[in-house]
């Protein structure tokens, strides 16, 4: 598997990122991917979330990730993706919701590459199963450590 960060912001050190890697393959793995899926993880500001989010869909305000599939919903072999998070947000919502940043950006990855992988949460029943989906995965890296 090839995942590689990108760290705009200079907030992750080298042993955060190396795990952070690592629980990506585990998820990937988990979720029955090939070992040749290719997933970029990038690290943005707030005022770059913006923009990108300004730009591709039309929302003038940040967000905490976006996704950028590469490739059809229906098959999974090779280039998912780009997962873009902006550290500023996943900051406040590590506050927000009394959790560990890291916990956070876990929480977002999961997120991000289920985006990539076709899920949804436009519509109720999408978002139960999507809500259902990033918990059964945050139950799994959590017991595997």
């Amino acid at each position: 598997m090839d995942i590689s960060v990108i760290d705009r912001e200079s907030r992750l050190d080298g042993p955060r990122e190396k795990r952070l890697v690592a629980e990506t393959e585990k998820m990937l793995r988990y979720l029955g991917l090939s070992d040749r899926s290719q997933v970029c993880l990038s690290f943005v500001s707030d005022s770059d979330m913006r923009e990108l989010n300004r730009r591709y869909r039309a929302m003038d305000r940040t967000t905490d990730v976006l996704s950028f599939a590469q490739r059809d919903a229906g098959g999974h072999d090779g280039l998912l993706g780009d997962v873009v998070i902006s550290y500023d947000t996943a900051v406040r919502n590590s506050e927000r919701f009394s959790v560990a940043v890291d916990r956070e950006i876990r929480r977002l990855v999961v997120h991000g590459v289920l985006h990539l992988l076709g899920f949804d949460h436009a519509k109720k029943r999408q978002r139960e199963t999507m809500r259902g989906k990033e918990s059964e995965i945050l139950g799994f890296l959590e017991r595997e450590g």
